[in-house]
């Protein structure tokens, strides 16, 4: 138990003082001076009084976990609901039932909503036939309803939310006071959660975002300075479910304002009609503009930025003080998730165009092999005269010419495809479930990019072309670990008929058999 405050030791000295008045009244036998001193007692008695309450109560929980359900039901009568639940307390989860039968489906779908908004952090209304659940949370805290109603007005849905809010806030309030513990050691714990424990530079990214969202009920976004190739870029590596998804992965902009915030090391808040993320995505609205930059970091050196989307936050506000709390925690945790990153990064990458290498390609071939048949197609492309230009130009002009071929190569796939450096100027592009027609589509669209794209050394234009050699099972092999040589064969032939070409591997099946 704390001991008293300095107002109670100031109310206790003054009761002290009275007291000894009564006893001086007395002794002089003087009416008049002991209604005075015993007026001068209740009136230090009443300072003492209230300081005295204050120090009693404060060493009670101002809720205990089981009042929660009591207060629950007394929530759903009010509004006449059907079902209430709750989850985060320790005990267990809790549902209220009313006297009207809440089918089993409706039950788990009320439990199951209140939990995704533990998690999340937001408030879910879903107008259904059983009825308008609300939910709300704080993780790992939830609370929602079941309304009658299948339609409830927007009106009545926003006064449920908010109810729900002060129950959630109760339930945290009560595990800070029963833990003793600090609002930073629950964003780190909330954050561990989130991210299932795992610390994987994407599971921590993403975890902070949606810590973020929570705390502050707006998108969020976090950018991180490139690895590798790209390490002289910023890139948006998470965005939270009120964020524009279309922004994960994209290069910012120097002159954006997130960049800028990384480079200073304080925070930037977007102006007037200015992007947070400057003209990465322009056809952006102009209300999903605005947002403040946070740099992120690792004790004296920024490593990037978390984003938040919307006006800036009053400073010094709950909200604020929460968010700078994730912020250091973001911090912290990151650079030993991209040292990782960064480490299995190098395992499987070619340091020189960032695309994968041939030791990744050879492990997604085997992984094919040992699987049942499926269609699949594989692209093997070399760059023409690469000898002669790194003659001409220099191995630095040769280097750069292969960067620029990888964008190339990465732009004309699909997520799922994997393009790797196997050689010197020599590249791949694995294509599973994807037939014949489809790769040569996709082969030719690489050569006529090559060809059509203005590449520069020194200020200078020089012409690049690539010849490309295409196989697939089934169409060209009967066994998927004979792709390489059959693309390899198909490779030569186009080297030996001009260069700057397509050709198809000669098939040794006509049909597939299964």
């Amino acid at each position: 138990m704390k001991g008293p405050r300095a107002g109670v030791w100031v109310g206790r000295a003054l009761a002290v003082l009275g007291l000894a008045a009564v006893v001086a009244a007395v002794l002089s036998a003087n009416g008049w001076a002991l209604v005075a001193a015993l007026g001068g007692f209740v009136a230090a008695t009443g300072l003492a009084l209230g300081p005295l309450v204050r120090v009693w109560l404060a060493d009670e929980p101002i809720t205990r976990a089981s009042d929660f359900e009591h207060t629950l039901d007394l929530l759903r009568r009010a509004h006449g609901a059907r079902a209430s639940w709750a989850v985060g307390l320790d005990d267990s989860e809790v549902e209220v039932l009313g006297r009207e039968e809440v089918d089993g489906a409706a039950r788990e779908r009320g439990a199951a909503l209140v939990q995704l908004a533990s998690v999340d952090g937001r408030a879910h209304v879903a107008r259904e036939p059983a009825g308008s659940y609300i939910a709300v949370g704080d993780f790992p805290f939830g609370a929602g309803l079941l309304l009658a109603q299948p339609d409830a007005t927007p009106e009545k849905a926003a006064a449920v939310t908010e109810e729900l809010r002060r129950i959630v806030a109760g339930m945290r309030l009560t595990q800070l006071r029963e833990t003793g513990e600090q609002p930073a050691q629950l964003v780190s714990k909330q954050l561990a959660a989130i991210a299932g424990g795992g610390q994987t530079l994407d599971g921590i990214a993403k975890a902070g975002v949606v810590l973020a969202q929570q705390f502050t009920q707006r998108g969020a976004a976090i950018v991180l300075q490139g690895i590798g190739p790209a390490s002289g870029t910023l890139r948006i590596v998470a965005v939270s479910t009120a964020a524009d998804s279309r922004l994960e992965g994209l290069v910012l902009p120097p002159a954006a304002p997130a960049v800028r915030a990384v480079t200073s090391g304080v925070p930037v808040v977007s102006r007037g009609a200015e992007d947070v993320f400057g003209s990465a995505l322009p056809d952006r609205r102009r209300q999903d503009r605005a947002g403040t930059a946070y740099p992120l970091f690792d004790g004296h050196f920024v490593i990037g930025a978390l984003v938040v989307m919307g006006p800036q936050l009053p400073s010094g506000s709950p909200v604020a003080e929460q968010l700078q709390r994730l912020v250091a925690e973001l911090g912290s945790r990151l650079p030993a998730a991209r040292a990782i990153f960064e480490a299995e990064q190098r395992a499987v990458s070619d340091p020189l165009t960032g695309l994968r290498n041939r030791r990744e390609l050879e492990r997604a071939l085997n992984l094919q092999t040992s699987k049942a048949p499926a269609i699949a197609t594989l692209i093997y492309a070399d760059l023409d005269h690469f000898k002669r230009l790194n003659d001409t130009l220099g191995h630095a002009a040769g280097d750069a010419a292969l960067r620029h071929v990888a964008r190339i190569l990465e732009g004309a796939v699909r997520d799922k495809d994997l393009v790797a450096r196997i050689g010197g100027e020599e590249f791949a592009v694995w294509m599973p479930h994807t037939p014949m027609v489809s790769g040569l589509e996709v082969a030719e669209r690489i050569r006529a990019t090559v060809e059509s794209t203005a590449w520069r050394w020194s200020g200078e234009p020089y012409a690049l072309t690539i010849s490309c050699g295409v196989a697939a099972f089934p169409d060209t092999v009967r066994d998927v670990a004979n792709l390489r040589g059959a693309a390899d064969a198909a490779l030569y032939a186009a080297k030996q008929r001009g260069r700057n070409r397509v050709e198809q591997a000669q098939g040794e099946a006509t049909r597939y058999t299964g």
